[in-house]
């Protein structure tokens, strides 16, 4: 029981740390996004900006939709009302598949473009904003290159949908163009009913083959005979006659050819195409000169003042205007005689010959705007005379070839009753028979010509721009933190590592800084453990040449300021440098020290400051990282810790070699130094976590070589 409760108390525990981590991260990562919004605001703007200039720029895209639904059975099949085998709905969603891919083949796209002429159509390549072939390719023709580019953006642009498990399918077409968009959609929907129909007479070739055989040779004898009499009727110029009897009216068989037949074999009534033609031709000089006319009265109207055109001036309500315009400018003369501009009778005269002018232009610019309107409508009636004589023209040329058409069947209809009625009526025998198989796709929407263009979706662009934006933003501000850490503030030294500031020094080149200003630095120091001034402190640097060394030589003095005894250990064994700063010349040192050769006391000198000693490097070894990790120091820490309030020891900077991480593992804390502003490229992050993991305890940093003014800034603004 004492087990499962102990259990249940780390667990909990373990979700609190959790708990607490968690917000501790989202609290730096808000921290961190907050100090660099500039850069998420810019970035936000800049895809925002982009997007619309996408919007602006791109070419709008329409899309016409046509729909069609497919069917078990076929409509009209034989038997379709019986009962029919059920059918399951892997079968179903199999032959919805088929059909989705029977509209991405290549065999359709083809009929397609077949069926719209889209090969060598400049129109359809304007329409898909795309360029046409100017010339072949390799052993491909022009013409060849532009059928497969044709075929290429018919596939491309095809948009087919199946909704749910319903059995309709969606047939979208896009371009640039609504009324090419709904032509192709329309095309597709029919090619895909006409390939279904097809496949549903095909269904039965093999039981038909010599039948449908036997047909097409009659219906080919027919079409030759009907071309020997146009060849004749054409040579000898005589007119065909009706070869249809009584007979053939009262056959049911044959009541769809006579249908065809009877009512061009009719005389030619009175309003005949021909006299239309006449009639139209005399409507049409007519309408000429009316608009000849209405033409130059609107262009005379144009070029003169509006009350000077006769039909203005002929006007017997603007004759009476007229009128009384000149009795009220009289009137106003006279009165101007009398009175003055100001007088209220004056004032009401001036306004009552106004509204008069206005009424007189008013009736002119109505009088002119009835000129130019009884042009337009002469115009107007000119061209549609014009339209419907050339509409005329067109059925005139295709009824005298219906007419020619209509003789020719005439004259073999005895022929086509003994053997063509006689296969047809065994072909529809054979077919009822054998349950002849409609389309299973019947037509429900034709493709409308949209009037919205599809692409591009303003908001959606708008909103991935944005949202885009967003990511990016973030995602530079996470490189920027990663990647550059410069401290310059107490913030930004939190933000990148997680360490207190315990002070900041100026700039002061190659010498030390007066001790007075890391005197409140060394305060900290004395409040850095429960015990007071830790008894050894480690110096040490990410990267070479950002002071640790100066740092080291001041602190030293300032903790002697306080009446602390101070030993100042150069453990720099790479580039030592405290025996020149103390101005000392010694050539042993703790490399001696630590290999055995001599004891520390020995070695230990005055630094020339008072309450400050020195242990300097002495001869640099060849490998100081094998020293360092000796128990040697330990002892060294172990025999020199009693005889001073604290010991300060000059590390190597932490990247590029393993001196700082042993050093670190032996002392009580560790103190950082930071150059202001220096970007560490990371490194600043992985010298932290590097003395961390070697057991080192960090006490704080210290920011050196700052620049005044912007340092204050940085400190008091946070960054």
């Amino acid at each position: 029981m004492v087990s499962r409760i102990i259990e249940l108390e780390q667990r909990d525990a373990g979700e609190e740390d959790r708990t607490t981590r968690f917000v501790e991260s989202a609290r730096g990562t808000w921290t961190v996004v907050r100090r660099h919004r500039v850069i998420l605001f810019v970035t936000m703007a800049l895809c925002v900006l982009a997007g619309a200039i996408y919007i602006l720029l791109s070419t709008p895209d329409y899309r016409a939709t046509a729909s069609v639904e497919v069917e078990d059975v076929p409509a009209g099949a034989a038997g379709a009302g019986a009962m029919q085998n059920p059918v399951s709905a892997a079968d179903t969603e199999s032959m919805m598949q088929t059909e989705l891919e029977v509209l991405r083949s290549r065999a359709l796209a083809e009929d397609v473009a077949r069926d719209l002429a889209l090969v060598g159509s400049p129109v359809f390549f304007q329409g898909m904003d795309a360029r046409r072939p100017a010339q072949g390719q390799g052993s491909l023709t022009q013409r060849q290159v532009e059928h497969e580019q044709v075929i290429k953006l018919l596939r491309d642009n095809l948009q087919v949908e199946l909704p749910g498990k319903s059995r309709v399918l969606r047939i979208s077409f896009v371009s640039a163009d609504p009324a090419l968009s709904a032509r192709v959609a329309n095309s597709y929907a029919d090619s895909l009913i006409r390939a279904d129909l097809k496949r549903g007479f095909e269904s039965g070739v093999q039981a038909r083959r010599f039948l449908l055989g036997e047909l097409d040779g009659a219906r080919k004898d027919l079409e030759r005979a009907e071309r020997d009499l146009a060849v004749y009727a054409s040579r000898t110029g005589a007119v065909p006659v009706e070869a249809a009897t009584d007979e053939d009216k009262k056959n049911d068989g044959k009541k769809a050819d006579d249908r065809a037949a009877k009512p061009d074999a009719a005389p030619v009534p009175e309003g005949s195409t021909a006299a239309r033609l006449a009639q139209l031709n005399a409507f049409r000089a007519q309408a000429v000169a009316d608009r000849i006319a209405a033409q130059k009265r609107w262009e005379s109207a144009k070029a003169a003042s509006a009350e000077t055109l006769p039909e203005v001036l002929g006007n017997g309500a603007m004759q009476q205007l007229m009128a009384e315009r000149a009795q009220a400018r009289a009137a106003l003369v006279e009165e101007r005689q009398f009175r003055k501009d100001a007088h209220p009778e004056m004032r009401e005269a001036r306004a009552r010959l106004a509204a008069l002018d206005d009424q007189a232009q008013a009736m002119a610019n109505t009088i002119r705007a009835s000129l130019r309107q009884e042009y337009e409508v002469a115009a107007h009636g000119e061209k549609q005379i014009a339209s419907e004589i050339a509409a005329l023209e067109g059925d005139a040329r295709v009824e005298r070839g219906r007419d020619m058409q209509v003789s020719m069947m005439g004259r073999s209809v005895e022929t086509y009753r003994l053997l063509h009625d006689s296969l047809l009526q065994r072909y529809r025998d054979m077919a009822s028979q054998a349950g002849f198989q409609a389309g299973r796709i019947q037509p429900l929407d034709r493709a409308a010509v949209p009037t919205t263009p599809f692409a591009p979706h303003a908001g959606r662009v708008m909103l991935l721009a944005s949202l885009g934006g967003i990511f990016l933003g973030l995602l530079l501000i996470a490189a920027r933190h990663m990647f550059d850490d410069a401290v310059t503030s107490a913030d930004t030294l939190a933000e990148r590592v997680n360490l207190p500031l315990l002070g900041a020094v100026l700039a002061t080149g190659d010498q030390p800084a007066a001790p007075d200003i890391f005197v409140p630095i060394a305060q900290s120091l004395q409040l850095a453990s429960v015990a007071g001034l830790p008894r050894s402190i480690l110096v040490t640097s990410a990267q070479e040449e950002e002071g640790k060394s100066l740092t080291v030589n001041a602190l030293a003095r300032a903790l002697a300021q306080l009446d602390k005894k101070v030993l100042v250990i150069d453990a720099d064994m790479r580039r030592p440098v405290q025996h020149s700063l103390f101005r000392v010349n010694a050539t042993r040192g703790i490399s001696e020290v630590l290999t055995g050769q001599a004891k520390a006391e020995d070695l230990i000198v005055d630094s020339g400051v008072a309450g400050v000693s020195l242990l300097p490097c002495g001869a640099v070894p060849p490998n100081p990282a094998e020293l360092l990790s000796t128990p040697a120091l330990d002892a060294l820490l172990g025999a020199v810790r009693d005889r001073y309030d604290t010991v300060l020891i000059d590390a190597p900077p932490i990247l590029g070699m393993s001196d700082a991480q042993l050093l670190a593992a032996k002392v009580q804390v560790t103190l950082l130094v930071v150059e202001w502003g220096r970007n560490h490229h990371g490194g600043l992050r992985v010298a932290v976590e590097r003395l961390r993991r070697a057991g080192g305890s960090i006490v704080g940093a210290v920011l050196t070589k700052a620049h005044g003014r912007a340092y204050e800034y940085d400190y008091h603004r946070g960054g």
